[in-house]
C-alpha cells in the first residue's frame, strides 16, 4: 500500500513539474542574457520609486505629484511599432472610466521617443498620462528594462519595419516587460502583473479585481 502512494505522489510531481517550473525562454521574447541583466521586475510591498518624466504635453510629471490625486495603475509598454500594445493601449482608453471612476490615474511609461509618444497618443485617442523615458531611469527603477538581442531586432525590421534603437532615439535598443503595478497612495506597490512573455499583460478583469487592495 504504501509502494502504490509512493508512486502516485512521484507521479503527480511529475506531472506538476512537467508544467510548472519550465525555464523561461527569453530570448524568444527578444531578452538578451548573456550579460545577467535579466529584469524581474520590483514586488509587491516595495516602494515604488519616485520619477519625474514628460508627457504627451510637455508637462513635467512626477510620481509624488499623481500620488496627491491618488493611488495609481502604472503599466510599461514597448512602442507604437508594437501590434501586441497598440491593442492594449485600446483596451485601456475603452476601460479606462472603470478604472478612474473608483479615484485612480492611470500612467503608461515608454522608451519610445517623444515623437512617437505624440503619435501613439494621437493615433490611439489617448486620454491618460504617457511618459517619455528618456534616460530610461523609470525603467530601470522598476526592473523592467532589458537589452533586446540582435536576433529579435532584426525580426521586427524584417516584419514591422522598425528599428527598436532609432525608434526610442537612441543607438541602443532597450526595452521593458510590459509589466502593470498598482501602488497606493502611500506609494506602496500592491499587486504586480509580470512576465516576459510580452503576449501576457494585465487585463481589464485582473485590474478591477487588484484595486482595492490600493484603496
Amino acid at each position: 500500500m504504501k509502494t502504490k502512494q509512493f508512486w502516485l505522489i512521484a507521479f503527480l510531481l511529475l506531472i506538476m513539474s512537467a508544467g510548472y517550473g519550465q525555464e523561461i525562454n527569453y530570448p524568444k521574447f527578444g531578452i538578451e542574457t548573456k550579460e545577467g541583466l535579466i529584469p524581474h521586475g520590483l514586488k509587491v510591498g516595495d516602494k515604488a520609486p519616485d520619477f519625474t518624466a514628460y508627457d504627451q504635453t510637455g508637462k513635467q510629471v512626477t510620481l509624488k505629484t499623481v500620488l496627491e490625486k491618488g493611488p495609481i495603475v502604472l503599466f510599461f509598454y514597448r512602442g507604437k511599432w508594437c501590434p501586441v500594445c497598440s491593442r492594449y493601449l485600446n483596451n485601456y482608453q475603452d476601460s479606462l472610466n472603470m478604472i478612474t471612476d473608483q479615484g485612480f490615474s492611470v500612467v503608461a511609461i515608454t522608451p519610445e521617443s517623444i515623437e512617437n509618444v505624440e503619435q501613439t497618443v494621437k493615433f490611439h485617442k489617448l486620454t491618460f498620462t504617457v511618459l517619455y523615458d528618456c534616460q530610461e531611469k523609470i525603467m530601470k527603477d522598476f526592473d523592467v528594462m532589458f537589452n533586446v538581442t540582435k536576433e529579435y531586432q532584426d525580426k521586427i525590421f524584417k516584419s514591422l519595419s522598425t528599428d527598436i534603437a532609432k525608434n526610442n532615439g537612441r543607438d541602443v535598443a532597450h526595452l521593458p516587460v510590459p509589466a502593470t503595478f498598482i501602488i497606493n497612495r502611500e506609494g506602496i506597490i500592491v499587486a504586480v502583473q509580470f512576465d516576459p512573455d510580452y503576449h501576457t499583460r494585465a487585463t481589464v478583469k485582473w485590474i478591477l479585481r487588484n484595486l482595492s487592495a490600493a484603496i
